[in-house]
């Protein structure tokens, strides 16, 4: 049984299919299934289940899942033990934020970052507030920066910075001459905004309890590119952080007008880490150069 095996069983376990399985391990999806026979053939039982649906973990699967995980982790920590003794910063950093604060926080701290320590790879994942924080619970992230992180024992809130939202639109659209917007204007013209388990989904449709508004939700997107794709057709209105506004390629068609509300104007961004948990060398360093990007928010 070779390291590689354990590798792709890891894979497999975290993927939907076979197929996707593949992709992120650059590799056939014989090559998987042919690690996976190796596995099965050495614990002999099945591990993994398959269907039209994509692929499912026995019960025998998951144990080797949980006890491969715990060992790849093991393994790792060695190799960043062995690397700090050469003083050579190495390894893996898994990280997981939403996908509207890439540009403007993540991207910035990986070039810094990756400028002082090029041997250190990174495994990036965008998603929601509760999909962030499942990962870091599940062990499957080791930092994260998001909005409105869940509250939870488990996980520590180390730094955090306000944004403040913007209506986002095509420059030629007839809102984009206001200097502010109130949600009652915003109610007026389709909106695209993310599915429900998005920050700024629920927000809006609390601002709608509140003031009394029914919102034209013309289209849900959760990815960032479609909702600005929309936007510069015209298509619809979007809510975006500040930052985020001028880092398209979009950002000569588009125009982002201030969102006059006291609860909706600003959003706050969460810098968090998992408590009680053994961190690589390298993910404490990244986590550093990326709390100072956060902390000049603050001014």
């Amino acid at each position: 049984m070779q390291l590689r095996a354990l590798r792709y069983f890891s894979q497999v376990a975290r993927s939907a299919s076979l197929r996707e399985a593949a992709e992120k391990l650059f590799v056939t999806a014989t090559a998987v299934s042919r690690q996976i026979e190796i596995l099965e053939h050495y614990y002999g039982a099945a591990l993994v289940e398959r269907s039209p649906r994509g692929i499912k973990l026995t019960r025998e699967g998951e144990f080797l899942a949980q006890a491969i995980h715990a060992t790849l982790t093991e393994l790792d920590s060695v190799k960043d033990k062995i690397a700090a003794s050469n003083s050579i910063v190495s390894g893996s950093v898994r990280l997981c934020a939403a996908e509207s604060l890439m540009s403007s926080f993540i991207a910035p701290a990986i070039a810094g970052f990756s400028a002082l320590h090029p041997r250190v790879t990174f495994e990036i994942e965008t998603g929601s507030a509760p999909h962030i924080a499942a990962e870091l619970l599940a062990g499957r992230a080791d930092v994260a920066l998001t909005f409105y992180l869940p509250v939870s024992a488990d996980l520590q809130i180390t730094h955090s910075c306000e944004l403040q939202h913007k209506v986002v639109m095509s420059h030629q659209h007839s809102l984009a001459v206001k200097s502010s917007l109130t949600l009652k204007e915003v109610a007026q013209y389709p909106l695209c905004i993310p599915s429900e388990n998005f920050a700024v989904r629920q927000l809006m449709e609390s601002a709608a309890r509140r003031e009394g508004l029914t919102f034209d939700i013309r289209y849900v997107a959760s990815s960032l590119d479609v909702q600005k794709r929309l936007a510069v057709l015209g298509l619809a209105l979007i809510i975006q952080p500040q930052l985020n506004v001028n880092d398209s390629t979009d950002h000569d068609q588009l125009i982002a007008v201030s969102l006059a509300d006291p609860v909706m104007g600003r959003v706050k961004v969460d810098l968090c880490l998992p408590r009680q948990r053994n961190l690589s060398m390298a993910t404490r360093l990244f986590h550093q150069q990326l709390a100072a990007i956060v902390v000049r928010q603050n001014g």
